[in-house]
């Protein structure tokens, strides 16, 4: 299931930005609803965000009008940085990747921030057409 591996992808993100460090081990997560293809999928969406941190942070930045980066609540930088750079190299509809992040964020995020990845990504998206 795509979305169960988006938050698989966002919690491996999310630790990346606290500790930098990534590995492949996918142990601690329900093998029942985390394919192999799902498996591969999350792997790509987290490399993807670490090796292309520095743009999308740039992308973010942009967005966040007058909020420096190091402000944005780290959950909420996680499920940016995995929404755009699904936008950016995936097949995945925009509107999908940004209801998925923003479900997440009702999850593992505050209130205000649903509608900050909301509006940051809607922004993203019209800044494409």
């Amino acid at each position: 299931m795509r979305s169960y591996a988006r938050e698989v992808a966002f919690c491996k993100i999310y630790s990346y930005l606290i500790s930098e460090r990534f590995d492949e081990d996918f142990s601690q997560f329900d093998k029942e609803k985390l394919t192999e293809e799902d498996e591969r999928f999350a792997i790509a969406l987290v490399q993807g965000v670490i090796e292309e941190k520095e743009t999308l942070d740039k992308i973010i930045s942009d967005l966040s009008k007058g909020f420096k980066l190091s402000r944005i609540y780290r959950p909420d930088l996680a499920l940016l940085e995995m929404a755009i750079w699904e936008i950016r190299h995936l097949d995945t509809p925009v509107p999908v990747a940004i209801n998925e992040a923003v479900s997440l964020a009702k999850i593992y995020s505050t209130a205000k921030s649903v509608s900050y990845v909301n509006g940051i990504l809607a922004s993203y998206a019209r800044s494409l057409q």
